[in-house]
């Protein structure tokens, strides 16, 4: 119980409060009419790699 509380809690909420800090910020930009495109599957490095080894 002990580890529960001093090790996983605080990291359950740094997740929580980082959830609710995206969508605030998704939210304001959309308000501006900001679009933002999804993050790629796939690193553009991965695909065309600048060494060809």
């Amino acid at each position: 119980m002990a580890y529960f509380i001093g090790i996983a809690c605080p990291w359950i909420l740094v997740v929580v409060l980082d959830r609710i800090a995206a969508s605030r910020r998704s939210a304001e930009l959309a308000a501006y009419g900001i679009t933002t495109e999804p993050a790629s599957g796939q690193s553009a490095y991965l695909q065309k790699p600048d060494r060809p080894y």
